[in-house]
């Protein structure tokens, strides 16, 4: 019953973009536009309830299921797989565009919009349900399904996906407005306003999921980091660093009228890339923990997708984007240096976006090739990826300045000699603290200018407030948004340089010392949960202060999965991470490992400014 209702509003809502596509000049157009997002929406949530109550005709509830799963696990296996995380990717890609089309729905140009977004779905729908179809059924009924895989079985699983997801549909808007505005040659505010608003949006949500997946991969993979290099890792920066280049740019464009090619360019690149990540991630060409099953026909069905839409935006950017002029511009813009510092920042940010896809790329076309693996070292992105994002760190601090030129800068007036001390300041606090930190090149160069940013924001606060005397005139986004980046480097170099574990083999009450903690285990024991048996190692870690920290890391044995999972433990404080997790039990015997992880609070803490401050700059004139 589920799965025939769902495969009947999967064609609806292709029939209603098709006719969406035909009517577009009616209001009727717009109704069947509707229709489409309705008949996605109603199928996703068909799913849903499929997995809710546990029917396991359906090949997607079979595999991904099982009747003792909790309900939120139950709710969250509906995006676990491919053909459901791809159903609710275009779920939340139509319910973009429906708000999208709501905002222009009284204007001339709603026809060009409806039908540039129509014509996506249709592809993105027909891709589900022909190579995709979560609504598949089996020929019998079992009772019992073969559950979800026990990484999946975190709390990061239900929010994670979805919020990601809704990060990289929000630059279908950006992508249709810069589309509309080549077909017209109408390079109108209205359009840039929405660009402005959905990659606003976009940059907040790709924040918040990528940092949630960092997350994630922290507490469940037992290896006690967050960031690995990963190829779907890096996969999902692409289309944030991009975005990270439009977000600056439409702002320039708004306040100046300055670089509308670059923007619109920005804006179908970004969903490009979106596209392209997706192709990646689904097609089952990377080996990654994040990946999805291989299948040459989906790969094939996405690339030509991919083609199609790449093709018909670029070469229309190609013809029509000769009729984009800038504006005159008579004298010295007194923002001109700013805008030129934006540029620059783009390019580098760029520039890392490419060696990023660069190195994707490589190891599949090398195995496509020569029939062999490669694999590309963590190394290689630290010193060929992470040298790129440096610079940027420093032209953040420089373009809180309203200095017209470089000359200012380096002959200042008498009451403006800040910067220049600042950057001094940084230079100083980090050859102080060499005696205590071994930098590298790399490590040396990022804490001195995420050092410079943090100390000119907090300036740039006292000098604009006259130290808390009076309101606060400034862009508060900004300084969020710029504070928080320059601690998320310094935090991340800060943990790269300063971390460390400690090897623990023992049984009840032995103890070891390292690194200026005791680590004892105190007791071994063995519980039961819905799903799962456990075993559980309670350490006591001691530091030289006599405080002391109760670490339960835990094995799990899941019942339907038949699989063991390790579960790592992890208390907070706020300037370091002690974290535990158990590599196997011999009879009495406890193997373990214990992490000293520095910073990891004020990373996450950093991140959270950083989506604060965008969201800040969403709210300033939402009008179109």
């Amino acid at each position: 019953m589920i799965s025939n209702f769902g495969n009947y509003l999967q064609i609806l809502a292709m029939l209603f973009s098709i006719l969406a596509v035909i009517t577009a000049s009616y209001r009727t157009g717009t109704l069947f536009f509707y229709c489409s997002w309705l008949s996605t929406l109603l199928s996703f949530l068909l799913l849903v309830c499929g997995f809710i109550i546990s029917d396991f005709s359906i090949q997607n509830i079979f595999f991904n299921s099982s009747t003792l799963k909790p309900l939120g696990f139950k709710i969250a296996a509906s995006w676990a797989s491919h053909e459901g995380s791809i159903l609710l990717w275009l779920c939340l890609l139509q319910t973009i565009g429906v708000i999208y089309i709501a905002l222009f729905n009284s204007r001339p140009t709603r026809v060009y919009h409806i039908i540039v977004l129509a014509l996506i779905q249709i592809l993105l729908s027909s891709f589900i349900y022909f190579t995709s179809n979560p609504f598949d059924s089996l020929s019998f009924r079992p009772t019992q399904g073969l559950g979800l895989n026990p990484m999946l079985q975190d709390i990061a699983l239900i929010i994670h996906p979805p919020i990601l997801y809704l990060g990289s549909v929000c630059y279908v808007a950006p992508f249709t407005s810069a589309c509309v505005m080549l077909l017209t040659s109408n390079l109108d505010s209205a359009n840039l306003r929405a660009i402005k608003i959905f990659s606003n949006l976009g940059i907040i949500f790709l924040t918040l999921g990528i940092a949630l997946g960092s997350w994630w991969a922290y507490r469940e993979l037992g290896w006690g980091g967050f960031w690995f290099f990963d190829p779907v890792e890096n996969i999902s920066l692409l289309p944030w660093l991009s975005a990270i280049s439009l977000h600056h740019s439409i702002l320039v464009t708004i306040k100046s009228g300055r670089m509308k090619n670059w923007t619109i360019t920005l804006s179908i690149i970004t969903f490009l890339l979106v596209v392209l990540s997706t192709f990646l991630v689904r097609s089952g060409l990377i080996t990654s923990i994040h990946s999805f099953a291989s299948s040459a026909e989906r790969a094939i069905y996405m690339l030509a997708i991919f083609a199609i839409i790449a093709i018909s935006s670029l070469v229309l950017l190609l013809v029509k984007g000769q009729n984009i002029t800038q504006p005159n511009s008579i004298g010295l813009d007194k923002h001109q240096f700013k805008h030129k510092l934006i540029v620059w920042g783009s390019i580098f940010f760029l520039t890392a976006l490419l060696v990023l896809l660069c190195s994707t790329i490589y190891p599949i076309v090398y195995s496509l090739l020569y029939q062999e693996s490669v694999t590309i070292s963590e190394r290689f992105f630290i010193n060929n990826f992470i040298i790129f994002i440096i610079p940027t760190v420093l032209l953040a601090g420089i373009a809180q300045r309203n200095n017209n030129g470089l000359l200012r800068w380096f002959t200042p007036p008498r009451n403006d000699t800040s910067l220049l001390l600042i950057l001094v300041c940084s230079f100083a606090i980090t050859f102080i603290s060499s005696y205590q930190i071994q930098y590298g090149f790399i490590s040396a160069w990022a804490v001195t200018f995420s050092l410079f940013l943090i100390i000119q924001n907090c300036y740039y606060v006292l000098t604009k407030s006259n130290f808390f005397r009076t309101k606060l005139k400034a862009n508060i986004a900004m300084i969020l948004g710029h504070l928080g980046f320059g601690l998320l480097v310094l935090t991340i170099t800060v943990n790269s340089l300063l971390q460390s574990e400690v090897d623990f083999i023992g049984k009840v009450g032995d103890k070891v010392t390292a690194k200026g903690f005791e680590v004892t285990l105190k007791d071994i024991r063995v519980s039961s949960a819905q799903n799962y048996y456990r075993q559980i190692a309670e350490f006591w870690i001691q530091d030289q202060q006599n405080n002391i920290t109760i670490l339960k890391p835990e094995n799990r044995f899941y019942i339907i999965e038949k699989q063991l999972s390790q579960e790592s433990n992890i208390y907070s404080y706020l300037t370091y991470d002690l974290y535990a997790v158990l590599s196997k039990i011999d009879d009495d015997v406890i193997h373990a490992k214990i992490y000293y992880k520095p910073m990891m609070s004020l990373i996450w803490l950093s991140i959270i400014l950083i989506a604060g401050g965008l969201l800040i700059g969403l709210f300033n004139k939402l009008s179109i």
